[in-house]
């Protein structure tokens, strides 16, 4: 990468362009059809071990959405099953996060989600007739998630193919049972007459005629492996991993075509147009066959601990909206098929030149890192993360300490503070060299391989979260010539990358408590404008408010139902002063 000529990013666009238009015009005269047969031909029958049921809320201290129940759950014992059954599979393929935002009704979608080529909005996904799958018969749904093909057809020939942003490699593996059992679930939720949001995608490559070739070359519906010499809980674990939290589409790497590499397994990769690198979570002691089923358990289950690791990321969001939702025991089964069903991946010979300790690292650190994460890298304990001897700081490439340094994230458990991001405070050099420093320092087995140029490249994709409080957002509501602070303020502001992906969630507390105000949207229209319901004095309407970016900082306007106006600055220079 670092040897590519030119802008690596532009390069690749150009090379996934190229792709997509030359197989839709290779395969778009003959062979319409062909995936169909193929996916239709994969025996899918398989069962998972799993108890069918699940937490509405995460356990302890961690934070998610609280899984809908069903509202009219039918008298007969063997269908109400099917829905507990469905509920359970729905958790653990993490469906909820994907296909909710906040500020709308759970899964009746609307989340940006990124793809190489531009955003693909979540879909509706509740039992409403005119926006979700209420009309959707068996067979449609099963060609959804088996086939990855939805109802109606493209360029009138062709089936409505599914982007792969949607994991139907891994709801592939699932048995038909299954499908109708999440089918089931979801029409036994409430409907959500809100509208699905078009693609960010450009034409031709928008035409889902266009993702023919990549299906032809890299997509095929199999059922789940098993080892027959594995235990009922290994062939568990397996069904979770390869079917439901379809591990491997963020864990294993993917070609220059953005399909799997099937060989490493599990062994690390990427992100798609994120800033983030899921890590090796093969047997290999680079993976976790170095850990104790009981800290991976932990690590899975219930959050981890700072001093020995805690998901952050995209994997925070599995684990608190998904894997603390399930039994503990079909997480012991994930941590056993991880262990044991996994075939080890060689390492790369980590490079253990230490970063001089008076070097621009060292530096950087000590005015920017120390007083949180010490001068040692022991953290504090319940709040600041261990660095020294952290696998998650040394491990793979630099990809997740650079994002979390650029971006910042939220506080582990909502009474403890929040990692503050430094894209605006610190040069791109100086980012780099801080992380090779903590990567190379206090007997830490990473390699001083971060630069400036790769610095730059994953600011475009980084997760910017701002955690809001009266320090970080003020906002102020205008109401016939009176002018009214807001002097409490809690939420949380995230985007990825560009103002495509942005969720605001906002509790503005007044003075006066018939004029607080919660507000919680995305970003629509490309980035200008937040799309929020603006709950206030017990009502809640939908509000759109004016989003401009003013430097390192983001200004919000907008009319609210009453006719008062509200004006917000978002500041996203962060600091640990």
């Amino acid at each position: 990468m670092n040897g590519e000529v030119g802008n690596p990013v532009t390069r690749r666009g150009t090379l996934r362009t190229y792709f997509f238009v030359v197989m839709a015009a290779v395969f778009a005269a003959g062979l319409p059809l062909v995936i169909t047969g193929l996916a239709e031909g994969a025996n899918a029958d398989n069962a998972g071990a799993g108890q069918n049921t699940v937490a509405a809320t995460a356990p302890g201290r961690l934070t998610g959405w609280v899984i809908p129940a069903p509202v009219n759950m039918p008298a007969d014992p063997a269908q109400a099953a099917v829905i507990a059954r469905g509920e359970y599979l729905t958790v653990a393929g993490d469906c909820l996060p994907c296909h909710s935002v906040q500020g709308q009704a759970p899964f009746s979608g609307g989340l940006a989600v990124g793809s190489p080529v531009g955003a693909v909005y979540s879909p509706n996904i509740t039992p409403s007739k005119q926006y979700g799958i209420g009309n959707y018969s068996d067979q449609q749904f099963w060609n959804v998630l088996h086939n990855g093909i939805a109802p109606g057809s493209s360029l009138l020939v062709f089936p409505k193919y599914l982007y792969p942003s949607m994991p139907y490699d891994a709801y592939s593996k699932l048995s038909y049972a299954d499908v109708m059992a999440i089918k089931a679930y979801l029409m036994s939720l409430p409907a959500a007459e809100v509208p699905n949001k078009p693609t960010q995608i450009p034409f031709p490559l928008n035409t889902r005629a266009a993702l023919l070739g990549w299906r032809i070359l890299f997509f095929r519906a199999a059922p789940v492996q098993y080892d027959p010499s594995w235990s009922p809980q290994v062939r568990n674990g397996a069904f979770l991993v390869q079917a439901l939290e379809h591990c491997s589409d963020c864990h294993t790497p993917r070609n220059i075509l953005f399909g799997s590499e099937t060989q490493k397994f599990l062994a690390g990769g990427h992100i798609l147009s994120q800033s983030w690198y899921a890590p090796n979570i093969s047997s290999s002691t680079d993976g976790i066959g170095s850990w104790q089923p009981a800290a991976l358990l932990n690590y899975l289950h219930d959050g981890g601990k700072l001093g020995t690791g805690a998901p952050f990321g995209p994997m925070q969001e599995v684990v608190h909206d998904s894997l603390s939702r399930l039994p503990a025991s079909d997480v012991q089964d994930i941590v056993a098929y991880l262990q044991t069903g996994t075939v080890a991946q060689p390492a790369p010979a980590p490079d253990l030149a230490q970063t001089s300790a008076t070097g621009l690292g060292a530096q950087v650190y000590a005015n920017n890192c120390a007083r949180c994460h010490g001068a040692d890298g022991a953290g504090v304990e319940n709040n600041f993360p261990t660095l020294a001897g952290n696998q998650a700081v040394w491990a793979g490439p630099p990809d997740n300490v650079i994002a979390m340094v650029l971006g910042g994230f939220g506080p582990w458990h909502n009474d403890q503070s929040a990692m503050p991001l430094f894209r605006h405070v610190l040069t791109d050099a100086e980012i780099a060299a801080v992380t090779n420093y903590v990567r190379t320092s206090w007997g830490n087995k990473g390699a001083a391989d971060a630069d400036g140029d790769l610095v730059a490249r994953l600011s475009a994709q980084t997760d910017t979260q701002v955690t809001l409080d009266a320090g970080t957002m003020q906002a102020a509501l205008h109401d016939h010539g009176t002018v009214q602070k807001f002097g409490e303020v809690t939420g949380l502001f995230q985007r990825t990358g560009d103002t495509l992906n942005c969720q605001l969630d906002a509790n503005l507390v007044a003075s006066d408590p018939s004029k607080d105000i919660h507000l919680a949207g995305i970003c629509g229209k490309n980035g200008t404008v937040v799309d929020a319901m603006a709950s206030t004095n017990g009502t809640t309407a939908p509000v759109a408010l004016t989003l401009r970016e003013n430097g390192p900082a983001i200004d919000l306007n907008g009319k609210l139902p009453d006719g008062s106006s509200l004006t917000a600055h978002i500041d996203l220079v962060s600091t640990n002063d």
